[in-house]
């Protein structure tokens, strides 16, 4: 097939010109270790971040 798109070439493999994805396995490990570790250090707060979050989204969504 004729690349129409001169300089712009993608990688069958990725489909992105051998870009990375967002996040690989790893990396989400990485970032989720830290805050596991948050919330075995403090659990009420942790509850109380996260009610608060689900309140203010069913707020928002009984707006719309």
């Amino acid at each position: 097939m004729i690349n129409r798109i001169a300089g712009i070439s993608t990688s069958p493999a990725t489909g992105q010109g051998g870009k990375r994805g967002a996040l690989s396995g790893q990396d989400l490990k990485q970032l989720v270790a830290p805050v596991e570790k948050l919330i075995i250090q403090n659990p009420a707060a942790a509850l109380a971040a996260a009610f608060a979050v689900g309140v203010a989204i069913a707020w928002w969504i009984k707006r719309k």
